[in-house]
């Protein structure tokens, strides 16, 4: 049986986000990591625009695109929480890539969302070591979607360690996914690395 995340998830008001978009006029907090959100955005609407919903090879595209620019192995640790010290030291670099073709799962649900001409960037913020950019899609079909991107400083550049969809942090989404199924499973890894394989629709 393949698996289904319900997108009831994304009515948690627990985590929607209810910080306000900064202006377009507001003082950049970053130009770079602006600079490579968008960049990634031209490549998110390039892929969505060519794609249809429940197409295997674009969520192998869009899984190795995240790959390149998002921080998968923090992303994952961080969605692990405490069960981070019971994964399997053999199993990282296969779950790292689990990981990646589960959040390219959202892109492949949401594809229509995606599509678009541009990815405008509507204000940033720094808080810490972390820099949100806020983003809409537009000259889509549907409307403007918003998206949020966290961002870190990671060497010379940038990775983006999150993304709020739909009013959700995709780590937040995770963490609930893995917590309930190691618990389901007494700390079965395997079980999760199956519904991770098998996890096509949000």
């Amino acid at each position: 049986m393949k698996y289904t995340m319900s997108r009831r998830v994304f009515t948690f008001g627990l985590f929607a986000s209810t910080s306000s978009l900064i202006s377009a006029g507001a003082a950049l907090a970053d130009d770079g990591a602006e600079a490579y959100v968008k960049k990634l955005g031209v490549e998110v609407i390039r892929l969505a625009n060519g794609g249809k919903r429940g197409d295997k090879a674009l969520q192998d595209r869009f899984s190795s695109l995240l790959a390149r620019y998002i921080n998968i192995p923090n992303v994952a640790n961080f969605a692990l929480a405490l069960n981070k010290g019971d994964l399997p030291a053999g199993d990282k670099a296969m779950f790292y890539e689990l990981v990646a073709n589960y959040a390219a799962a959202l892109f492949v649900w949401y594809v229509d969302d995606f599509k678009g001409q541009e990815l405008k960037v509507t204000g940033s913020d720094e808080q810490g070591k972390f820099i949100t950019v806020d983003t809409a899609i537009a000259g889509g079909g549907i409307g403007s979607e918003k998206l949020r991107w966290r961002v870190i400083k990671q060497g010379d550049g940038y990775r983006v360690s999150d993304l709020n969809i739909k009013g959700v942090w995709l780590t937040i989404a995770m963490k609930k996914l893995f917590a309930d199924t190691l618990k389901s499973s007494n700390g079965d890894f395997k079980a999760l690395y199956a519904k991770l394989r098998e996890a096509e629709t949000w």
